[in-house]
Formats: C-alpha cells, sequence, structure tokens
C-alpha cells in the first residue's frame, strides 16, 4: 500500500498474524513502523535517522529476520514483501548514489509524446512535451532504477536466506505489481491512470516445486488471479466470493509433494475454460499534472532533495483543460471531467483487443458516455490508432453489451 498511515493510527492489520510496516510509504527514510505480533499485540515502532534507516532495507531485513524465525517451525508460511520503490519519489540507498546508471535514459517508444486526437480529452489536448520534461523523465528513470538495485538485493538475500534454512526448494517465490507505468507515451507523464497497456501490465514471475525453467503461461490473468493462486497452491479451497482462478495448473507440470498437477486431458479442458475477456475500470481519483509529485535529485547529501516536474509549457499555474488536439495549456495526468472509464480487455483465438468506454458520471448509459476507443493490440501494440470510427456499430454493440455485464455482475 503507498497511503501514509494505512496501518499507522487505524485498527488494520490485514488479517496477517504478524506485521512490520512503516507508516509513511512515500517516505523512503520513514522512522515510523506499524508492528503487529502473533499475540495480538501493537504498538509504534520509531527509529533513529540514519542511513541504515532506508525503507527498503529494513523492510528486507525485517522479513528476512521473521523468516529465520518462523521457517525453523516446520509449518507452512506466508511472507508478503512489499518494497516501495520504484514508485515515488525514487530515493536511491546511500549507498547506491554515485550515478550507476549515468548513461541511462527513459524509453522513447514509437507513442512517446506522440499527438493523440483520436483519444480522449485529457490525452488530445496535453501540449507536446519540451526538453525540461524529458530531462526531469531521464532523471526519475535513473531513479526507478537505483531503487530497484536494492530491490534486487533483498530479492538475493531472501532467496539466499531460504537455501541455507534448507527450504527453498519447497518454497513457491511470486515477484509482481500491483499496476504498470507510462514515462511520457501519448504525452501523459510519470503516471498510471489510463487503461492502456503501459499501465495495465504487470510482470508476473514464479518459482517453485513443479515448474519447469523457461515455463511461459499464455492465459490472460489479472491481480484476482493471485489469491486462488496461492490458496490452490496451499491446497485451500477458494471461497465463492472470490472472482478470479488459479494459475497453477498452468505452471506446476512436474511431481511435486505440494501440488499434483493436471494430466493433458485436465489441463486442456481447464484452458478451454479460461476467462477470454478481462474488466479493467478506474474512476478518476482527482485532477492533477505533470509536477504532481517529486522525484529524488543528488544534492551531495544521502538525503537529496525532492524536484517537481514541469506543470505546463509556460509555467502556467492555473490550468484548463483544452477542447482541441494538443491545445492545452497543461500536462494533465488524471482528470475527473475525462478519466474516468471501463474496459474490457479480450484474448482469444481471433481477437487480441482492448474496448475502452469514458463517463465520468459514472453511470454508463447510451448518452453519458463520453468517449469510446478500441485498439487491435496485435496489429498496434502502441495503441497509436483509434479503430471506433471504422468498427461496425453492431460489432461495438457487442463490445457495449460485455463490458456492462462484466461491471454489473
Amino acid at each position: 500500500n503507498d497511503q501514509a498511515g494505512y496501518f499507522c493510527g487505524k485498527e488494520r492489520d490485514a488479517g496477517m498474524t504478524t506485521i512490520s510496516s512503516p507508516c509513511d510509504f512515500n517516505d523512503f527514510y520513514s522512522k515510523k513502523y506499524f508492528m503487529k505480533y502473533p499475540n495480538g499485540s501493537k504498538h509504534i515502532e520509531t527509529l533513529e535517522m540514519k542511513p541504515e534507516t532506508y525503507q527498503t532495507s529494513q523492510l528486507g531485513n525485517r522479513s528476512i529476520a521473521w523468516i529465520k524465525e518462523i521457517a525453523n517451525g516446520g509449518k507452512p508460511f506466508f511472507a508478503y514483501i512489499g518494497p516501495h520503490a520504484p514508485h515515488f519519489p525514487a530515493t536511491p540507498a546511500p549507498w547506491i548514489q554515485n550515478d550507476p546508471f549515468k548513461n541511462l535514459t527513459f524509453p522513447r517508444t514509437p507513442n512517446w509524446n506522440v499527438e493523440s486526437p483520436d483519444k480522449h480529452q485529457l490525452i488530445r489536448q496535453n501540449p507536446p512535451f519540451d526538453d525540461r520534461v524529458a530531462s526531469w523523465e531521464t532523471q526519475h528513470m535513473k531513479d526507478r532504477w537505483s531503487t530497484l538495485v536494492t530491490v534486487d538485493e533483498v530479492v538475493a538475500a531472501v532467496i539466499d536466506t531460504l537455501k541455507k534454512l534448507d527450504v527453498l526448494d519447497d518454497t513457491y517465490i511470486f515477484y509482481s505489481s500491483d499496476h504498470g507505468y507510462k514515462l511520457g507515451q501519448w504525452r501523459v507523464g510519470t503516471s498510471k491512470q489510463e487503461p492502456y497497456e503501459t499501465d495495465i501490465r504487470i510482470p508476473y514471475i514464479v518459482r517453485g516445486p513443479g515448474i519447469k525453467p523457461g515455463t511461459k503461461v499464455k492465459h490472460m490473468s489479472g491481480n484476482v488471479d493471485f489469491t486462488p493462486t496461492l490458496l490452490d497452491l496451499a491446497g485451500v479451497t477458494k471461497p465463492k466470493f472470490m472472482d478470479g482462478k488459479s494459475l497453477a495448473p498452468f505452471f506446476v507440470s512436474a511431481d511435486n509433494p505440494y501440488f499434483k498437477p493436471l494430466d493433458p486431458a485436465e489441463k486442456q479442458k481447464y484452458a478451454n475454460a479460461w476467462k477470454k475477456e478481462f474488466l479493467i475500470e478506474y474512476k478518476s481519483v482527482g485532477t492533477y499534472f505533470n509536477d504532481h509529485s517529486s522525484i529524488w535529485v543528488p544534492d551531495g547529501t544521502y538525503h537529496g532533495h525532492n524536484g517537481k516536474g514541469p506543470r505546463s509549457p509556460a509555467n502556467d499555474t492555473k490550468c484548463v483543460l483544452g477542447k482541441g488536439v494538443g491545445d492545452g495549456n497543461c500536462w494533465f495526468v488524471d482528470d475527473v471531467s475525462s478519466n474516468s472509464w471501463r474496459a474490457l480487455r479480450v484474448l482469444n483465438e481471433t481477437s487480441n483487443l482492448v474496448y475502452i468506454e469514458f463517463d465520468h458520471t459514472w453511470t454508463w448509459t447510451e448518452s453519458s458516455i463520453e468517449f469510446r476507443e478500441l485498439y487491435d493490440i496485435t496489429a498496434d501494440p502502441y495503441q497509436m490508432k483509434n479503430l471506433v470510427s471504422v468498427t461496425s456499430p453492431s460489432v461495438l454493440a457487442e463490445l457495449h453489451k460485455s463490458v456492462s455485464k462484466y461491471q454489473e455482475c
């Protein structure tokens, strides 16, 4: 969770028996940690301010200490390790601030800083980026990679700990994220609020008993499938209220003591019944711009300082959503009047597409839907050509019917 105070000061414990969580995730040197113990007691721990207070390392060291304690008990255990990196402000560890990625720049994909006349209003009106934005994005990219060095160290340390405890071969390890990211695609700055592949795709890497190295799963899935997969591997029946399904039958293929793989006929039957359509939705949480958050900028101290990105080409403080193409006076990242949407992601034998509807009133009637977009991901992976104007009304009506069905269920 990336919201300050999610645990601290609130009676929330996420159902965990043991918790060690920073009170302010956005502060990479957060001094206060919410602590919960197996006996139910809770308190706030306050640390001294020093380099070792660095959040990612704290989370790694605390998690490893707990694993060492619990793994010796001979019982199954579950650890959720959620470093904030590489989230804003992406402050690197003090021992990794010698600019290890000084020659790195952000990927200028074909859809970077591109004019988008057939996208919804927020993107359509964003003006072209200037050199200031490119420079800021470059620094942010370096920061993000630098913070991930410490994440990599935590991953390596966890695996090394499991190996030394002789439980690595009995443990499933999942590595993933909660959302994707943009770095200027379609003239939208660092953000995650759009229905495009940049924002909705996440890594999903698994290792463990019965998984052959190099196994790839081609079936479409989402975060909703995480918990059913974990329960399946643990031999626990999924509750009826969960919408997701287990991915385990697709990646566990070898006999092992913990999960019995499906035989070829069962696996094919399971695959045939797998989802071909997936609902994604977002209701705008506010109107803000390219300066909505700060990035870490070196200044000779391990704290560095936070620097906001440019808000507009002319440094305007008052931003007005433009009506045309590239005629806005600010770089919008989110907007309550134009960026609430629902999307249907389709992946089957003949189609690989996403259909999107925008409606800031969130009522989804024919008259309230303000804009539609449709992309063929296979033919147009950078989602630069909206196909709505060349798609038959009957096909659009069927897509509208499908996305409505999933949202209303």
